[in-house]
């Protein structure tokens, strides 16, 4: 049996995280649509033919085909190979750095909710609460597996499981952040989805890491969130002129802001997991639970029948915050103590 950073895991770790970057592609692809990421099985998503094993190998049947269906010759997104790459990449960088052990495990699971959350983020804005609950689950059954081990860096927090402090922690930030934009500009400055997101990231990291993952996703967000503001804009411009010259007025307007109220009783759920128990609840159809769903969507604005346009300056933080964890997880150690150093704050000897 090899060891656990035996190069032949490396190998594995490749084929593996391919397999399960297409599968992925399934998940970003359906996911935002309501539909079953099981069935039907993969097709073409132009001509609906069913695909062959064949043209289902990740990575290779892509390139063999030519991003071309074979019998339509319809065009298929290069997103999908970049995914299948991206995340086999990633399960390599993850085994190397923790090896064939079980936070390696947990590492490449919670890292394939993260690029899910990455993908349909970046295209539709939302990250659906079936992604976020699987990084959940993985970052509060890892610590689970410690504790119920005797692991060292997986001992109580205050009597409660690590996990559970972090993701209370961390959601307890993003919410302060929500209410800080709700008072200061009258209006939703953070989805839901990006809450239970750093929920996720916090049961999964050490709270240090957790909190130094945020830092990285502002920085990252700064200089990429910037300039894709600045391009979008620019793209943008001579769009918007044609419009006002044609006497169509810009929608200042805006979603509508959450209430108070509302606000207040999802963040208390957020913080005592309580949507995860209603969720479950609905699932298995529940009265109680299916009727505070229906009073719960009867207290939102109604949604809008045109399709979602984002204005030039809204960009979605989601994909910041993955982009943050990975280097959290990474380099989050070394830059805690070089900062540490760097603040005169770290143990002499």
């Amino acid at each position: 049996m090899p060891g656990p950073f035996d190069g032949i895991w490396l190998v594995i770790a490749f084929a593996v995280g391919s397999v399960v970057g297409s599968f992925l592609n399934v998940v970003i692809w359906r996911t935002p649509r309501g539909e079953s990421v099981v069935s039907p099985g993969s097709h073409c998503p132009h001509c609906g033919r069913a695909l062959v094993w064949w043209e289902n190998i990740p990575l290779v049947s892509f390139l063999v085909l030519r991003a071309k269906c074979r019998t339509c010759r319809g065009k298929i997104r290069w997103r999908y190979f970049w995914i299948e790459l991206a995340t086999a990449l990633v399960f390599v960088t993850l085994v190397r750095r923790f090896g064939a052990t079980a936070d390696g495990i947990a590492y490449c699971l919670f890292a394939a909710a993260l690029i899910a959350a990455l993908g349909i983020d970046l295209e539709h804005y939302i990250i659906p609460d079936g992604v976020n609950g699987f990084a959940l689950l993985v970052g509060v059954g890892r610590d689970l597996w410690g504790l119920a081990t005797g692991e060292p860096s997986h001992a109580l927090v205050y009597g409660l499981p690590r996990s559970l402090v972090g993701a209370v922690v961390c959601a307890g930030v993003f919410i302060a952040i929500q209410a800080m934009g709700l008072a200061l500009f009258r209006k939703d400055a953070m989805g839901d989805g990006d809450v239970k997101l750093a929920r996720a990231i916090g049961a999964m990291l050490p709270l240090p890491l957790a909190l130094v993952s945020f830092v990285f996703a502002v920085g990252v967000g700064a200089v990429i969130g910037g300039a894709a503001v600045v391009i979008r804009g620019m793209r943008r411009g001579a769009d918007r002129k044609v419009e006002l010259d044609d006497g169509d007025a810009e929608d200042g307007g805006g979603p509508t802001a959450t209430p108070w109220g509302m606000f207040a009783i999802g963040s208390a759920l957020y913080m005592t997991f309580g949507d995860l128990i209603v969720d479950g609840a609905a699932r298995l159809k529940v009265g109680w639970a299916t009727a505070f769903n229906r009073w719960w969507n009867a207290q939102l604005p109604p949604e809008e029948d045109e399709e979602f346009v984002p204005a030039p300056t809204q960009v979605p933080f989601g994909p910041f915050m993955v982009a943050g964890a990975f280097l959290a997880v990474l380099f989050g150690r070394p830059a805690i103590d070089w900062y540490l150093a760097w603040a005169g704050l770290a143990g002499g000897q």
